[in-house]
Formats: C-alpha cells, structure tokens, sequence
C-alpha cells in the first residue's frame, strides 16, 4: 500500500511535468542539455526526455509487481534524478531565450562594425588609387610607370576585395533584419 502511495506521487509529479513541458515539447536546442548517463537518448528535445521518464515510470511498475527491489531502487532514483533535471532545464528557459536574443544582437552590432570598418579601408583604398592615378599621370620614366601599374593594380585588387567583403556583410545584416522581423 505504501509503495503504491509513492508510485501515485511520482506518477503526479510526471505529470505536472508533462503539463509544464507541452509549450516548449517539440522545441530543439542547438545541444543536449543533460549528462549522457541521465538519458539514454541523445535527443535535444524535452519531450524526447519526457517520453523516456513515462518509460521508465511504466518499468518502475512492473518491476515493483515483480518484486524487484533493487531494480525498483535504481529506476526510482534514476526517475527522481531525471524530474529534476527536466524541472531544472524548464526553469532556465527564459534565461536562454534572453540569452539567445542577447547574442543574436551582439552579432547584430558586430556586422554594423564590421560594415563601418570595411567602409572606412573602401574610402582609404579609393584615396590611395586617386593618388597613384594622380602620380602615373605625371610621370615620363617608362620604368617607374610600369612600376606605378602594377602598385596601382595591387591597389585595385585589393579595392574589389574590399566591395566584395562590404556586399557580403550588407547581405548578412539584411538576412538578420529579415529574421527579426518574422
């Protein structure tokens, strides 16, 4: 009869859990959030994890109809073991989801650094061509001209990298702006 009034508890507690879980159930986490021998599956899904407690809940009754005690006392505290875990994970979601939003803004303001930076070398770039234009045009040496060429075709490669680089980064930052308003 005891045994049965435990059974009940953990039974309860299994369920008020499930309750807790349904919103965030089929909700997959970039990893797994628990020790690998607390859980048998590598799942990164709380229903995944609620699933195998309902199993081992239904093993933890028939081995007590069985009459197996020692496979009761490890199911029981594997069972207790793995509620907490779930109850713990649960109580730390809205820390992950400002977490989570915290590091998709910092890349956010990254991308806008890294767009000014690489907009300041476009600017620095398309001075230093400007002026090796500039000095080319004036001189007369056949050798310092070939000379001049091929530092101002340095300088344009290195121009085209740089556009090249900016339109990249512009397409992220619209990529991100598109997920966020979605």
């Amino acid at each position: 009869m005891k045994i049965q009034a435990l059974l009940d508890a953990l039974k309860t507690q299994i369920i008020e859990l499930e309750t807790r879980i349904e919103p965030i159930k089929d909700q997959e986490f970039s990893q797994s959030r628990f020790d690998l021998q607390l859980f048998s599956h590598k799942s990164a899904r709380l229903g995944d994890c609620q699933n195998e407690l309902n199993k081992l809940y239904q093993q933890l009754c028939h081995s007590v109809s069985l009459n197996n005690n020692q496979q009761v006392n490890f199911l029981t505290e594997k069972i207790v073991h793995q509620i907490q875990a779930i109850s713990r994970e649960i109580s730390t979601q809205p820390l992950r989801e400002k977490e989570t939003s915290f590091t998709k803004k910092k890349e956010h303001i990254d991308l806008y650094e890294r767009l000014s930076q690489h907009q300041d070398f476009e600017r620095r770039l398309q001075a230093m061509v400007s002026e090796k234009e500039l000095y080319l045009s004036g001189l007369t040496n056949q050798t310092q001209q070939y000379q001049c060429q091929k530092e101002l075709a340095v300088l344009a490669g290195r121009l085209y990298r740089c556009r090249q680089a900016l339109l990249r980064i512009e397409k992220a930052i619209e990529h991100q702006e598109g997920q966020f308003l979605e």
